[in-house]
């Protein structure tokens, strides 16, 4: 079965990274095609970040907390 990296996208206008503020699976979760991934904010927003592919994760980037770039890879599923 094919990896997918789910990358971090823009989600506001001059917003250059978020953080992470909840996960709602972890490693080896089975995931479904838009369930919640993860919450992300930025200085302007809380953004719900959904799984446009269904599968199983296999990695995520990081702890709750942690900042993430705009492009970087949030999840491997």
């Amino acid at each position: 079965m094919a990896r997918f990296t789910f990358r971090l996208p823009d989600i506001g206008e001059g917003i250059a990274e978020a953080e992470i503020v909840a996960w709602h699976v972890k490693p080896g979760d089975r995931i479904e095609e838009d369930a919640q991934l993860a919450d992300m904010m930025t200085d302007k927003a809380t953004v719900e970040m959904e799984s446009p592919v269904a599968g199983t994760v296999v990695e995520v980037a990081g702890a709750v907390g942690d900042i993430v770039a705009i492009g970087s890879a949030l999840a491997v599923i």
